[in-house]
Formats: C-alpha cells, structure tokens, sequence
C-alpha cells in the first residue's frame, strides 16, 4: 500500500524525495480491524504537525526517525477485515467517520497523530479506537452519503464545538482550590455565595485571605500559605497541586499575580477574577494552554465571588441579535464559522470577518454576501493589510457601535490577532480561541474586561463523539452540506502538494484526497473541465462538489475498488 510517512519536522521530512512510500497491507490481530482510507480533508493541523515534528504536543516528543506519524485525521473509513474479536460488531464493507479526539485511559491518543491516519490506503484499528473511554470512536455513516462529505463531518464538528458550552462555570468538586489575595485585604467584605453549590474541593490553599471569607463555609482540608511572592508560585503548585491547581480565585487582581499563573494551573481549569479596579496594563496569558486545555478565564465585578460562576454564565452560542467577529474568516475553517453564523435561526444580526488574504476578500463577498442578505444580516469583510490600522479599528468600533463584539471566534494561530481581539470584546462578550497555539505560546492581554464587564476567554480544539452525530445527523438530514466546502481534489500522491498548498494558503476551501486514487495531481474544481470532463460535468449549483461527481471520480481513476 502507499503510504505518507512524516520522518521529523520539515516538509522535506513528508514521504521520501517527495514521494509516498510503499508498507505491507498490515493483517489484524484478534483485537484488531483493517480499514480502508477512502477519502481524507486535509486540514491545518496537519501543517503544525510537519513544522514542529515530534515536538508537537499530541506527540509527545515521540522520535519520528524510527517512529514516523502517518498524517490525516478527516476520514471516512471502510471495513476490509475483523479480528475475533470484534466480529460480532464490525462485517467487511461498513463505512464510518471517525472522531480523531480519542481518549483512552485518559490519555488523548489522536487518530492522525499517534495512531496512523488516512495517508495510508490501510490502516489497522485497535481497542483504543473501538472501546476508549467513550466508547467506539467510530461512527455508523447513514447509506447514501458521499466520502468527502463523510469526512469533513470531523472539521464541521470541531466549528460546532465551538459553540457548545466546554468549560467548567462552578469549582471543581474533589479537586484543589486556590483562593489567591493579598495583603491588605484583611477587612474586606468578600462573599463567598453560592460559590461551591456544585460541591466543595478536596483541598483549599488560602494565601492573603480576608477572615471573615474564610468563616462563610465549612472548609475542607486547607492550607494557609500567606505572602507567597508571585516568583514562588511553581514551587507553591508542587508542594500544593503537583498537576496544577483546578481553580484559581484571584481577590483583587493585580498584573504581577496574573503574569504568574499560567504554568500552576491544570488542564481545563478556571480562573476566577474578583475586583473593581482596572489592571493598568496587559497581563500575561497562556495562549496555547487556552487552547488545548481549555483553561478559562472570568470574573465579576464586586465582592460577590459565587457571581462569577453558575449556569447563566455558561453561554457558548451566538447572542441573538447581537455582533459577532470572525478573526482570519477566510481560509477553509474561518469560512465555515462564517456559513454557520448566517445560517444560524436568531444568531448574530451583525458578522464581520477579517482577513488578510487579498484574494479571499471578494471571494467572502461572492459566495456569502447573497446568503447574508438572504439571512438579512449585515455581513462586513474587513482587510487590515489594505486599511490604515486606525482606520482598521475605526471600522471595528463602527461595526460593534462602540459597545464591543458579543463573540469573538480567533480562527487564526496568531497571538497578535488575540491581543488585537480582546479590547473589543463587549461586556458579557465571549472570546475563543479557535487557532491553535503551542503551549507556553503566550500573549499580552488586559483582562480588566473579565471582572469589571463580565466578559469571558476559553478556547476550543477538537470535538466529541456527540458533536460529529450532530454533525453527521444534519447531513444525512439534508440540513448541512459539508461537500459545499471542498475546493480541490487530488490523489493519494498529491498529499505533499496539498501541505504545501495549506502552508501557502492557496485554496479558499478544503481539499480532499482520494487514497484509493493512486495518481491524480491537486485540482481546482473549477480545473476539472480539462482534465476530468466527466467529474465536472456532475458538479452541483456554483460548481460545487456533489455525491454523483465523487462517484465518476472514483470510478474513472480507482477502477475497480469500488463498486
């Protein structure tokens, strides 16, 4: 079979001299399945894992001279052979999409990225994939549907993640808790609240807490480590929570106590800011921890500390009504934010969208200017490149009427583009970051907004099995056409075209590969004309790949495979 090995970080480290390479067709073992890759999206994802190789962080320094990865994690599968072991559940020929954000003993083991992705023709799937922690990362593909559409039902789920509610609005029950003040606080009239209605922490480090807050509730296990200088906070996190603390509550906030907190905080953990007074200057922040880990900032203004927290606080989806901005909106994901926000009932009446490629700007206008005046909301695509950047902002403000964006999506890997985004985040408003930064990647933000206006910042990567149903469901459904994405199409030997392709940004769309095609250079749709007449005759409304132009593809240049 071909195969696309990655031997390290580079592009020249993809395949040998540019070329797939040739692997046995591996045989399942009783607890295994071969599968069939029959198309594969690439994504940018991809791209972070050929610049920075082994290094990448769902590698885990994993050595790719001896260990190559084995790229794509946008799949649709099919079922050539079952081990014992599984035969009373998988029969040759079922297809499936594949959810790539696999958890298995509670590790995060990536389809794509320590398992072998869809740049091979076959692959073997194993317990992890079949029976993780929840459950079979495989999901049944309704009879009638398309491959590529199949595929990028993992892309469309990881944009509806985005607007389902991830991060944790209450502190963590069992976990460990750092109500973090300072001296001078002595007599301050903090109320503890409703703030451990969900359950209380197993342990609770106070350090510079008022005493009347420490009076308001039955503490449990708790350790009072006073005037601890912010340089001292690593060395507090491994004495006190050696995995990170699981919530962080800051009593009046200060910018040398923010700067400090990033590394001491564990995955998927809150950080609670409580004051009145603004910062005076940015403070810093993980990036790529809000990101992969879901750490998430917020706050309220006041002495109440439970205002920070509770349930109406959890919004994830759009503000009806309301202005939304998508940050670097034209590449293939920025877009499909873009499409569900017009195509959401009482989403955003407002949507501007910035982007810096030159020539995705009438691109935006041409395929969704008419579906927003359809949706009768007022779309804008903002150029920074070709603006004045006080003339940039001056159309931001105009836009959002000096009362800041409801929501903010980052698509961008980009810390300029966050620290440009926050102060325009309204009150109550919410920021994620989309984009995917390495951790430790960190930006320079004023996060007085949290506290004083209730505002929020959390970040999304991947998706869940229930997300890519949804996603799947509405396909089936006729309610989603993911397909409507695809802007090129290639063989198996033109994966290494298609990387170089995302890094140079040059589609405005996905681009799919067919491994069972052998041979077939990247094409524009629009390109087919020549060179697959048949394909691009059966292209939809607009030029757009549809089910019938798939099917002439695979059956002129993968004869034989399938039927």
């Amino acid at each position: 079979m071909l195969v696309w090995p990655l031997y390290g970080a580079g592009l020249e480290n993809f395949g040998l001299g540019g070329r797939p390479i040739r692997w046995p067709v591996p045989r399942p073992a009783a607890d295994q399945i071969l599968v069939r890759s029959d198309a594969v999206g690439l994504c940018y994802s991809d791209v972070k894992v050929i610049r920075q190789g082994g290094s990448h962080p769902r590698l885990y320094n994993r050595d790719l001279r001896t260990n190559p990865v084995v790229q794509g994690h946008e799949v649709t599968l099919t079922v050539v052979a079952v081990g014992e072991a599984w035969r009373n559940r998988f029969t040759p020929g079922q297809r499936f999409a594949l959810q790539a954000d696999i958890y298995y003993r509670g590790l995060n083991l990536a389809y794509g990225y320590v398992f072998m992705g869809g740049l091979a023709q076959y692959s073997l799937l194993g317990p992890a994939i079949l029976d993780g922690d929840e459950g079979s990362y495989t999901l049944p593909v309704p009879p009638g549907l398309g491959y590529a559409e199949v595929a990028l039902t993992e892309p469309w789920a990881c944009v509806e993640a985005a607007y389902v509610p991830r991060r944790r609005l209450h502190i963590k029950p069992g976990g460990v808790l750092w109500l973090l003040g300072r001296p001078g606080l002595e007599n301050a009239p903090y109320q503890i609240g409703q703030t451990f209605a969900h359950g209380l922490p197993t342990r609770i480090v106070a350090t510079n807490v008022p005493d009347a807050l420490c009076c308001q509730v039955a503490w449990p296990e708790a350790e009072i480590r006073n005037d601890i200088a912010p340089a001292d906070y690593a060395a507090l996190m491994q004495a006190e929570a050696p995995s990170g603390f699981d919530d962080v509550i800051v009593l009046d906030p200060d910018p040398e106590r923010l700067d400090a907190l990033p590394p001491v905080v564990a995955p998927g953990a809150t950080i609670a800011l409580i004051g009145e007074r603004p910062l005076g200057r940015p403070v810093r922040v993980d990036a790529g921890r809000i990101h992969y880990d879901y750490v998430t900032y917020l706050g309220a203004r006041g002495w109440d500390v439970s205002a920070a927290y509770g349930a109406a606080r959890n919004r994830a989806e759009l503000r009806r009504g309301g202005v939304a901005w998508v940050v670097g909106g034209g590449g293939p994901m920025g877009r499909m934010h873009l499409q569900r926000m017009l195509e959401m009932p009482d989403g955003s009446a407002r949507v501007v969208v910035a982007e810096t490629n030159l020539a995705r700007q009438p691109e935006l206008l041409t395929d969704f200017g008419p579906l927003a005046r359809a949706r009768g909301i007022e779309l804008t695509i903002l150029n920074p490149k070709l603006m004045p950047p006080q003339a940039f902002q001056d159309a931001l403000t105009q836009a959002h009427g000096g009362r800041g964006f409801n929501n903010i999506v980052v698509i961008v890997a980009n810390v300029p583009a966050i620290e440009a985004a926050m102060p325009h985040l309204a009150a109550d408003g919410l920021l994620v970051v989309f984009g995917g930064l390495a951790r430790g990647t960190t930006a320079q933000l004023d996060l007085s907004n949290i506290y004083l206006g209730g505002s929020q910042m959390t970040g999304s990567a991947g998706a869940t099995i229930r997300d890519q149903t949804h996603v799947l469901n509405k396909v089936a459904a006729g309610h989603l056409s993911t397909a409507s994405a695809v802007a090129a199409v290639g063989g198996l030997d033109a994966a290494r075209d298609g990387m170089q392709g995302l890094m140079d940004g040059r589609f405005p769309g996905k681009m799919v590969i067919y491994p069972q095609i052998e041979s077939f250079p990247l094409t524009a749709l629009t390109d087919l004309k020549g060179s697959a007449p048949a394909v691009y005759d059966r292209l939809g409304e607009g030029g757009t790949w549809t089910r019938e132009a798939e099917a002439e593809f695979l059956r002129v240049f993968a004869p034989g495979v399938y039927p």
